[in-house]
């Protein structure tokens, strides 16, 4: 069935909207653990940054199961995904068991390398990675069924059970990184209970399947390649710079003032931009399967490009002022405003680039994937490469650097993913 403008932007809208309100959430919580001071408000920072990478290994599976989910129009294929959902859960809680035993057994490294303090705040990390590694398999499933009502709640109330367990540890209770770490694992904790509610009827399907495993990995492993691409490409300068700049200079290259508070406004461009490509993924997908042709990729890719202009004009003309807003009791912190331009653009070029990566991943094409891992590493290695002459440059100059480098890998991946999908000849029968 051809889904119509006014439903995709229906439903992009909620989605979005809810999205956005759990993003503000998030920032939330995240102006809240400022309150801490700044050494502990960098852990806090890092830390959920550091849960995301940690969640690479099953980064793949949302992508897999809202496209298997999506073409699952057969009573065999609706089978097929009960029975692979029900084998990829356990393997998923052995895979967390060797992150704990890894921690266990590294947490004197981890903490000095990272700065962690005494390496308490590991723990309430890795409660959240297990739940962040499990998400993805019930949001594919909801994302595939088009059911963003749900989908929109469950990142609704992870924002909502974040903003309130942080609240109460660190205001109420005076706690420091680890507690703000508690307080999103009861955001998570909140959302893995309507994920799980909401796609009960899946598991209650009747039958049995064969699972060509070998066929799946296979599957598997391209959008996972893709999907950890994108997330180191957002994620990673954050955990990079918590490890690279020594104690020494940790004063005067300012993190949680100068820098932090400018990519928390790059990071707010995501969370309005982010879910309407989520809305568009199993749209291309179904059409893809169905042969119908749809117009999801046009709305999301203008929708994207109009809101993520319009926040770099307003960031350009005020920079200060969405720090105003959100630190408006830390005026230290809108010393970062030279930096939120920087981070606004990066951040859309990242944001245009997702629209076309994913579009490209819906339909079963994974040209586009070595590219994804291509512009990653060479942003990693290039950061650790200029990581000596970053600290002798002045803080500003040294983050405007690092914000260049990061925009020219999204830029990068943007111009390939517009030439694999106007720019070449696209193949008529998509990969299985």
């Amino acid at each position: 069935m051809n889904e119509s403008k006014s439903s995709f932007i229906r439903q992009g809208t909620w989605f979005a909207a809810a999205s956005l309100l759990a993003g503000v959430f998030m920032m939330g919580a995240q102006v809240i653990g400022s309150k801490m001071g700044r050494e502990q408000f960098e852990i806090f920072l890092t830390m959920l940054r550091l849960f995301l990478v940690l969640g690479i290994p099953s980064a793949g599976l949302q992508i897999v199961f809202a496209q298997q989910t999506a073409a699952a129009i057969t009573p065999e294929s609706q089978r097929q995904l009960v029975a692979t959902l029900r084998r990829v859960i356990p393997g998923i809680f052995i895979l967390w068991i060797g992150m704990l035993l890894v921690a266990i057994f590294c947490r004197e490294g981890l903490a000095r390398q990272f700065k962690f303090g005494d390496g308490r705040v590991l723990w309430p990390t890795l409660g959240v990675a297990l739940t962040w590694l499990t998400l993805p398999v019930f949001r594919g499933v909801l994302q595939g069924r088009q059911n963003f009502g749900a989908l929109g709640w469950v990142s609704l109330l992870d924002g909502a059970g974040r903003i309130t367990g942080t609240g109460l540890i660190v205001l109420a209770w005076h706690g420091k990184a680890a507690g703000a770490m508690l307080g999103a694992l009861t955001g998570q904790v909140f959302s893995m209970g309507v994920a799980v509610w909401t796609t009960r009827d899946v598991w209650r399907v009747g039958g049995t399947a064969k699972v060509d495993w070998a066929a799946w990995f296979r599957r598997v492993l391209p959008y996972t390649l893709g999907a950890a691409g994108l997330i180191v490409l957002a994620n990673f300068d954050v955990i990079f710079l918590k490890a690279a700049i020594p104690a020494t200079k940790a004063d005067e290259f300012g993190l949680g003032e100068l820098y932090l508070p400018a990519w928390m406004i790059g990071f707010a461009l995501t969370q309005i931009t982010v879910p309407l490509a989520m809305v568009m993924f199993p749209k291309i997908a179904r059409s893809a399967a169905t042969g119908i042709k749809s117009d999801a990729l046009t709305l999301t890719l203008v929708g994207t490009a109009i809101l993520g202009f319009l926040s770099w004009v307003g960031v350009l003309l005020l920079p200060k002022l969405p720090l105003q807003i959100l630190f408006f009791r830390t005026p230290a912190n809108w010393a970062a405003a030279p930096m939120v331009p920087w981070c606004v653009f990066a951040m859309l070029a990242y944001a245009l680039a997702n629209v076309l990566v994913n579009d490209q991943l819906a339909r079963a094409r994974f040209a586009v994937v070595p590219w994804i891992v291509a512009a990653a590493a060479g942003y990693v290695m290039l950061l650790v490469m200029l990581t000596p002459h970053l600290l002798t440059m002045e803080p500003f100059t040294a983050y405007r650097v690092l914000a260049g480098v990061i925009g020219g890998a999204n830029l990068l991946l943007l111009g390939v993913a517009v030439w694999l999908s106007w720019g070449r000849k696209r193949n008529a029968t998509p990969r299985p």
